[in-house]
């Protein structure tokens, strides 16, 4: 299994950020996402499930995507997402957002990645720590840029 947890201050109300998150505007923090349609309950809400498409290597992947954590309230707020990557890795994403003062907010980014079977542990094995880093970092970064843009 691979885990991460990052944190970074956002220069940003807690709201303005948490906006980002909206179902509606996945494709600003996810610009890869072509398609995200709602399949089961509503939006924004625990339980809701969504068909997310994206290209990958020239094919177009498509996962059910499941929000499996949500909270908001005025200081705190989180949103968790599951979903199964092509019945080889369950994947976690958990967004908290912290209110840090008027105009701060703690942004924390963590997550698993978790091998089904032989082929689903080898294939995070097999998987460069490095470009994993990379990959947060971007995301991270990318939430911050559009929050300021806000």
């Amino acid at each position: 299994m691979v885990k991460w947890k990052e944190e970074m201050i956002i220069a940003v109300e807690i709201d303005k950020v948490w906006s980002l998150f909206r179902d509606d505007c996945v494709q600003k923090l996810m610009p890869k996402v072509e398609e995200h349609v709602l399949l089961e309950n509503d939006h924004d809400q625990l339980g809701a499930k969504h068909a997310q498409s994206y290209y990958e290597g020239g094919q177009l992947q498509t996962y059910i995507v499941e929000t499996v954590g949500y909270e908001d309230l005025p200081d705190k707020k989180i949103k968790q997402t599951q979903f199964d990557m092509n019945q080889l890795v369950v994947v976690f994403y958990s967004f908290t957002l912290l209110k840090d003062g008027e105009k701060r907010t703690k942004f924390i980014y963590e997550g698993s990645n978790k091998g089904k079977g032989m082929m689903g542990k080898a294939m995070l094995l097999s998987g460069s720590k490095k470009t994993r880093q990379q990959t947060i970092k971007t995301f991270m970064e990318r939430v911050r840029d559009e929050a300021l843009k806000l």
